[in-house]
């Protein structure tokens, strides 16, 4: 079974021709804001730059990375956007301290990702299906490992382990509150080295 094909009614698609419409963006936006751990902005200027950081420049410039699990109606459940290319080495990712501080280690695993899903989608295997799709991606690409980073109190860290992502506490040089927990993924599904 790929990725692809529906499960439960659920179907992992890519992004698609010619991007995104209103509709689909305003679903994907409501799951970003309502995942993230950061719910009040200063401003709307706040809440767009946010926004913009974890969530809009990979859909403008890597919709090819993006995957969406929709249900039998089209809804969108979930969602996983990233980057193929090492983040330490990419001026897109400049305002992104963390990644300087772990450059040695992203060349093996150069593509990250971010995921996300509705409340209701949680727990039914639809986020390791979309993570799935986007390892199989990188991997076609030719990129060795994906990484994504996260706090070392955060709740997901038991999903990526579930992924098969390695949990390795970092100590970032750019955090001065609290470490990171750096997560690597082999690209291939035939093998995982942390």
């Amino acid at each position: 079974m790929s990725a692809g094909d529906p499960v439960d009614g659920i179907r992992i698609v890519g992004t698609p021709q010619g991007g995104f419409g209103a509709q689909a963006l305003a679903e994907i936006d409501a799951i970003f804001f309502e995942a993230s751990a950061t719910k009040s902005f200063a401003s709307q200027a706040s809440r767009a730059v946010f926004r913009e950081r974890w969530l809009g420049r990979h859909l403008v410039h890597f919709p090819a990375c993006t995957f969406l699990a929709r249900d039998r109606a089209g809804t969108i459940l979930g969602y996983v956007i990233g980057a193929l290319d090492d983040p330490a080495h990419d001026p897109r990712f400049a305002d992104i301290p963390y990644f300087r501080d772990f450059a040695h280690l992203t060349a093996r695993y150069p593509a990250h990702l971010h995921i996300n899903l509705a409340p209701a989608a949680r727990n039914r295997g639809i986020g390791g299906r979309l993570v799935d799709a986007f390892c199989a991606h990188a991997a076609a690409q030719g990129k060795p490992g994906v990484h994504v980073v996260t706090s070392e109190t955060s709740r997901n860290r038991s999903f990526y382990a579930r992924q098969r992502f390695s949990l390795d506490l970092i100590r970032l040089a750019s955090r001065t509150t609290k470490p990171a927990i750096c997560s690597f993924r082999l690209s291939t599904s035939d093998g995982f080295t942390p």
